[in-house]
């Protein structure tokens, strides 16, 4: 869907406005030439990670945000596989039903994922 590039000049102003470059978050060029606006609305499930105001004027605004003071970033998350087993066996606990590769889950239940993947279901009743 693009076929150009979209940079930002990091002007050092002061220090905290050069750093603020590096949490900045864009959605493309192409979404600039869009007539709509839905592409430049803060969605609920963006509130806590992207800063509902700090965004430029003219052209980019919307498309160009920043992450929020909170949102720490993380490049390559370390899976600790005891917390996860713990998590699991503390899910069972609760009703949950363990799921094997490739199992099918029944559709009158709901799905329990755990850091994007299925891991098991538990009844509506129980949820």
């Amino acid at each position: 869907m693009q076929a150009k590039g979209y940079t930002i000049i990091a002007d050092k102003l002061n220090n905290m406005r050069y750093l603020s470059h590096f949490r900045s978050i864009h959605r493309g060029a192409y979404f600039t030439e869009m007539k709509t606006t839905t592409v430049r609305k803060l969605l609920p499930e963006q509130w806590g990670f992207v800063c509902p105001v700090h965004t430029p004027d003219g052209g980019p605004c919307g498309l160009l945000n920043h992450l929020s003071m909170s949102c720490v970033p993380i490049c390559c998350p370390q899976l600790n596989v005891d917390t996860h087993c713990d998590l699991v066996q503390a899910c069972c606990k609760f009703g949950m039903s363990p799921i094997e590769h490739n199992q099918v889950y029944p559709s009158d239940s709901y799905s329990v994922l755990l850091d994007g993947r299925v891991i098991g279901s538990i009844d509506l009743d129980s949820a």
